[in-house]
């Protein structure tokens, strides 16, 4: 009798450590971008810098709904929202314990960084950005950003979108370069690394994010041309054959071309 009340016993043991391992931790996939056409250059006519930030809705299909503007520079507002108005996105998903995976919106926020077409980061013309509204909250929002210098090397203008993943807490987990031009992508890097942001949120709870960061540069006024390169020598072409002195009266043999052994 003890031995057989010991197997339901046991029996209840093995299901309660088996339905602990099925129980998984809630996750939280955050919205990740597809397709992306990057913003065009300003007008030349265009002066001073700008700063766009833009907070959306990715909804379950994947698009982008519902802007609001949070802080903007005229003209570059339009440029900003006219692209990320074709963005497509893998949507968020939440993820509970039992491993049910449902397909929810979330916010994310795009900013946008327009060099003044100057080589130096100084005070220029033109009008400063203006805070139109607050973040939500629920999307990951930049606290504290820089802006990135134009390479001395460059002469054209050139667009950067990086992504920018988050975790709870906002710090920076991983950064994807998603559309480069012009060779920039170092230099917003640099940038970027100094840049600090407040995590998102999903139904009141922290969850990982993702920001989107756009870098617009200019190819500055007056700026002289490059240099033209000289022509580099070819470190592979050999070197043309050197006369053999020859004695008075000597026969010119033809040039040696070493002793081929066969033994």
């Amino acid at each position: 009798m003890k031995r057989l009340a010991a197997l339901p016993l046991a029996a209840f043991a093995l299901v309660a450590v088996v339905s602990g391992q099925a129980l998984q931790k809630p996750q939280f996939v955050p919205p990740r971008l597809k397709a992306a056409q990057l913003p065009p250059l300003p007008a030349p006519t265009v002066a001073g810098g700008g700063e766009v930030s833009i907070e959306a809705i990715v909804d379950r299909r994947g698009a982008v709904t519902r802007p609001a503007i949070i802080r903007a520079t005229p003209p570059y507002t339009q440029l900003v929202l006219d692209a990320i108005s074709r963005w497509q996105f893998d949507p968020a998903r939440d993820i509970d314990y039992k491993g049910l995976e449902t397909t929810v919106e979330m916010p994310v926020t795009i900013v946008a960084f327009y060099r003044p077409p100057i080589l130096m980061n100084a005070p220029t013309v033109g009008e400063p950005p203006k805070n139109w509204s607050k973040p939500s909250g629920d999307a990951a929002y930049p606290t504290a950003t820089a802006m990135p210098n134009y390479p001395p090397q460059a002469r054209d203008g050139g667009v950067v979108l990086i992504e920018v993943s988050l975790d709870e807490a906002g710090a920076v987990t991983n950064t994807r370069g998603i559309g480069s031009a012009g060779g920039f992508e170092n230099v917003a890097r640099e940038a970027l690394a100094s840049w600090r942001f407040r995590g998102g949120s999903h139904r009141a709870r922290p969850v990982p994010s993702t920001a989107y960061v756009l870098f617009d540069f200019r190819s500055p006024i007056g700026l002289p041309p490059l240099p033209p390169q000289e022509p580099k020598e070819d470190p592979y072409k050999p070197e043309p054959p050197k006369p053999t002195p020859s004695k008075p009266g000597a026969a010119l043999l033809p040039p040696s071309f070493g002793v081929l052994s066969f033994r």
